[in-house]
């Protein structure tokens, strides 16, 4: 009888014991990021700097979608996913639907989302776009070292250095913004332009941040690490203190987080050498016009910058340069 009692208390505490691990392991959290084939950025290069800086810090796996325009404009993709991460580059882009199917992931369907540099500058010859994250921006400084300013204490900041300085990037001027500040860089004149901020479609929360151009940008660990706050923070994940939940605690090594990439046919990233290819066709169609507005003696100051502008409008579109320049898929 002694045995058998025995016997019973241990199967009772092996099955106490299995069910508390259970209960202990949850599910990495699901990430959409959408993404660009690239002109000006290396999206292939980024997508993974991003999900690996992300992964650091987060139990996580990733799903991307480059370019799927379609799906974006005609389905509820942000279903089954715990958040979205746009890092993207549709400046040419004025299509309303899209707008508004991307819009509604967020403000309809409850998707909290990550918005990353030039998805800001996406859709942006339209006021349709930018106030889903509350900046609008249509243009940027040169790229230089950033100190960044932070507004005030906030999880999200949580283990950015004070002092931080990004070593490359590009401060996109501010001309509306209506959100919370978080981090912000002086510009030339002499204002400060927010980087880094927070907002609410209703309940769900945004992120954005005007940072991520370059790649020494993008593995900045403390980038990775804003980036990753700012995820745990949007899916509802991290504590007053900064402090991720026990159970997102990252458990892999930076092999397996990203499951699929999809696109559509023919898509695909335009890598180093399309992207090389890119800048030529962009100098061969502004560079005459850009060296006549420095060397013209009457053009100095913001005259010389409205004929530079002007020299942009004979830029090929971001859609002309990848069809010629995309290697095959």
């Amino acid at each position: 009888m002694q045995r058998i009692l025995s016997f019973y208390a241990s199967l009772s505490l092996a099955v106490l014991f299995s069910y508390s691990s259970q209960a202990a392991i949850t599910p990495p959290l699901n990430a959409l990021i959408l993404t660009s084939p690239g002109v000006y950025h290396n999206y292939e290069q980024q997508t993974q700097a991003l999900a690996l800086g992300i992964a650091e810090h987060v139990n996580i796996r990733f799903d991307v979608s480059l370019a799927e325009l379609e799906r974006w404009k005609t389905t509820d993709f942000a279903q089954g996913y715990d958040v979205l991460i746009y890092n993207l580059c549709m400046a040419d882009n004025q299509d309303k639907a899209l707008i508004a199917n991307l819009r509604r992931q967020t403000e309809q369907l409850g998707i909290p989302a990550l918005v990353i540099h030039c998805t800001m500058h996406s859709f942006r010859e339209t006021s349709l776009w930018w106030p889903m994250f509350g900046l609008q921006t249509k243009a940027h400084e040169s790229l230089k070292p950033l100190a960044q300013i932070q507004a005030a204490p906030h999880p999200i900041l949580q283990g950015i250095p004070n002092d931080w300085t990004v070593a490359n990037d590009e401060l996109y001027i501010n001309l509306q913004f209506e959100a919370q500040t978080l981090l912000s860089a002086i510009g030339e004149d002499t204002k400060p332009h927010t980087t880094a901020w927070l907002t609410y479609q209703g309940t769900t929360p945004i992120f954005g941040t005007t940072l991520g151009h370059s790649d020494e940008t993008l593995n900045d660990p403390a980038f990775g690490r804003l980036i990753a706050n700012a995820l745990l923070f949007v899916t509802d994940n991290l504590s007053d203190q900064g402090i991720a939940e026990v159970t997102l605690e990252p458990v892999n090594d930076g092999v397996n987080i990203i499951n699929t990439v999809s696109a559509p046919e023919g898509v695909v990233f335009l890598g180093e050498e399309g992207m090389d290819c890119g800048f030529r066709q962009l100098a061969i169609a502004a560079g005459p016009c850009y060296l006549g507005c420095i060397l013209n003696p009457l053009e100095w100051g913001e005259e010389t910058q409205t004929c530079k502008r002007s020299c942009e409008r004979k830029l090929p579109s971001s859609d002309e340069i990848i069809g010629h320049c995309a290697p095959e898929a």
